[in-house]
C-alpha cells in the first residue's frame, strides 16, 4: 500500500498556493530540487499527475485539487491533535471547539459553562458565535465539537439533541402604532421596516420562510448582529424586531420598548446541540455533552 507522509503533504501544500516551486522551496527552506524529487515520487507512486508544469508557474489539476483539500484537513487534523496533546502535557484535559448562535450565547451557555468548568477547571472551551448555517457547516466539516443552533434548519447527517425551549416575540418601541397591542400576527407587522438579524441565522430563515409564506417580502430598513445592538435600534425607533422572548423583556426594563407575543407556531422553536458522531468527540467534549444533555 503506498504511503503518504506529512513531510511531503506539507511540500505539496507549499507548492500547491506559491505555484512556484522556487518560492515554495524557500518558504519550506529546502533546495528546489528535494521538493520537485517527492512531488515526482508522489506522482509517479499514484499514477497521476498533480500539476500542469507551465512557464509562469505549476498549476493543480483536478487530482491535485482533490488532494489540496484533503491535505489541509490532515494538517488541520494534526495540528488539533498536537495542540491538545499539548494540553495535556500542560496539565489541561482537552479543548473543546464549540459554535453556538446569539440565543445560546446571551441566554443559557455561561451559566453552563460556569458549571461545567467548575468540574473540569483544566478542559479549555474555544467558544465561537456563528449562525445556524455556519454552525452546521463547522460540525460538518470538523471544525467544531459541538454545535447549537435553531431548530428552523434539521440536518440529516448529524446527531442532534434538543437543548433548551424557546419562543420569540416582537419588540417594538414603546410608542409604536402596535403598542396597543399585547399579542399580533406576523401578517399584521409586515407593513413595517424591521432590524434583521444576520443572514442564515435561525431567526433570519424563520422570518423569511414567514414573509415567504405570505407572498410578500419583509421591509429591512437595517440588519445587524448581537440583540443589544437590535434591541438599541427598535429603541431608537429605527424598526421592529423578532428577538427571543427571554432577551426581549430584559431589554424591556431598561429601553424605552415593548414586547409582543407573537402568534405563530414557528415562535415555538428549540435550541438544538449537534455533533457529528457522540463516539468520535473526545473525552473532554463528549464530557460537555452529557453536561448540556442533562436536562
Amino acid at each position: 500500500m503506498t504511503r503518504i507522509d506529512l513531510i511531503t503533504l506539507s511540500l505539496f501544500v507549499a507548492v500547491a498556493e506559491e505555484t512556484s516551486l522556487a518560492k515554495a522551496a524557500e518558504r519550506e527552506r529546502l533546495a528546489a530540487s528535494a521538493i520537485s524529487k517527492r512531488l515526482a515520487d508522489l506522482e509517479l507512486n499514484f499514477n497521476v499527475k498533480l500539476f500542469d508544469r507551465k512557464p509562469n508557474g505549476m498549476f493543480l489539476t483536478s487530482a491535485g485539487s482533490a488532494l489540496l483539500h484533503h491535505a489541509r484537513l490532515i494538517r488541520r487534523n494534526v495540528g488539533e491533535l498536537e495542540a491538545e496533546l499539548q494540553d495535556f502535557s500542560a496539565g489541561v484535559r482537552g479543548t473543546i471547539r464549540l459554535h453556538a448562535n446569539a440565543t445560546a450565547m446571551a441566554r443559557y451557555l455561561p451559566e453552563d459553562l460556569k458549571s461545567f468548568l467548575a468540574i473540569y477547571p483544566e478542559v479549555r472551551v474555544e467558544l465561537e458565535e456563528s449562525t445556524t448555517i455556519e454552525t452546521l457547516r463547522a460540525i460538518a466539516d470538523n471544525a467544531a465539537d459541538i454545535g447549537i443552533y435553531g431548530d428552523v434548519i434539521v440536518p440529516t447527517d448529524l446527531t442532534s439533541f434538543v437543548y433548551r425551549a424557546d419562543r420569540l416575540a416582537l419588540l417594538i418601541p414603546f410608542d409604536h402604532p402596535l403598542a396597543t397591542r399585547d399579542c399580533i400576527t406576523f401578517e399584521d407587522t409586515i407593513e413595517y421596516d424591521y432590524i434583521g438579524a444576520p443572514k442564515g441565522s435561525s431567526i433570519d430563515t424563520a422570518l423569511v420562510r414567514a414573509s415567504s409564506d405570505l407572498g410578500v417580502s419583509l421591509r429591512m430598513s437595517t440588519r445587524t448582529s448581537g440583540f443589544d445592538a437590535i434591541s438599541r435600534m427598535v429603541a431608537a425607533r429605527l424598526g421592529i424586531a423578532v428577538v427571543p422572548h427571554s432577551v426581549a423583556t430584559s431589554y424591556a426594563e431598561t429601553l424605552n420598548v415593548k414586547v409582543l407575543t407573537l402568534e405563530e407556531r414557528w415562535a415555538e422553536r428549540k435550541l438544538m446541540i449537534c455533533v457529528r458522531s457522540v463516539d468520535s468527540l473526545t473525552p473532554a467534549a463528549a464530557a460537555f455533552l452529557a453536561h448540556l444533555d442533562r436536562r
